[in-house]
């Protein structure tokens, strides 16, 4: 896929992937556009609010703005420090994305992205592609537990990603996803990017660890064991994946 670039004013850039678009209408990042033809058709909550949008009747997309997290979020709510173009942060993850996909990795599609800059602030948006059928593993496992070979390929993945030098900086179990394939995705590249060495990835998988005794400590109903951990780092270092070997 090709990523094209469009200046579209003095203060407006937005970055296209040419495979779904040939050029970025400025509505498409307006949430308010959505509402008006009430194509709105879901959302998640998170920093602010993600929307699910039909932008036609087999294609629905994930409309992000950009939003700041922690206490500084309280002063600064979207407003970015702007650095050049390159180091955006909706350019870098889509940049990321489409790095990511072209090496096979399981990742939601970029479609667009938008930076609006105003001296040296701006406001950022990024629309991908909505994964079908998939749900976040901490739903899963508010359900039920997950089986040894998803853990399994669920380590896959994230090995995938790190032979690939792409440090996730949010690597919890809300980022991962599972279709009704049992086909393991991960999302929310922001703040993400390739970087060389061996001991960030360790700490990592620390991160993701850490989010699981979270989840298990504050949800009563939570099915997760040590022992699917072990199952996930099977997975990580590329053991055979047998039935008789994945427990």
């Amino acid at each position: 896929m090709a990523i094209k670039h469009q200046k579209i004013s003095m203060g407006r850039h937005t970055l296209v992937n040419t495979h779904f678009l040939s050029n970025a209408n400025g509505s498409f990042f307006d949430e308010q556009y959505w509402r008006k033809k009430q194509a709105v058709v879901g959302q998640a909550r998170g920093r602010g609010t993600t929307l699910f949008v039909q932008h036609a009747p087999d294609t629905c997309w994930v409309l992000r703005h950009y939003r700041r997290g922690g206490v500084i979020a309280k002063l600064i709510d979207d407003q970015f420090l702007y650095t050049g173009l390159a180091k955006t942060r909706p350019f870098q993850e889509m940049r990321l994305l489409n790095t990511m996909q072209a090496a096979g990795l399981k990742v939601p599609s970029p479609v667009a992205a938008q930076v609006t800059r105003r001296g040296m602030i701006y406001r950022a948006d990024l629309i991908t592609l909505k994964i079908d059928n998939a749900q976040d593993l901490h739903h899963v496992l508010t359900q039920q537990p997950a089986t040894d070979l998803l853990w399994y390929d669920v380590g896959q993945a994230i090995r995938k990603m790190h032979n690939l030098g792409v440090y996730h900086h949010d690597l919890n179990i809300r980022n991962i996803m599972v279709d009704d394939n049992q086909t393991v995705w991960i999302i929310d590249f922001d703040r993400c990017y390739q970087r060389s060495g061996e001991s960030w990835k360790a700490k990592n998988l620390d991160r993701l660890y850490r989010s699981l005794q979270k989840e298990r400590a504050r949800c009563p109903s939570f099915f997760w064991q040590q022992e699917d951990f072990e199952a996930l780092l099977q997975g990580y270092q590329q053991q055979p994946k047998t039935a008789s070997e994945v427990r």
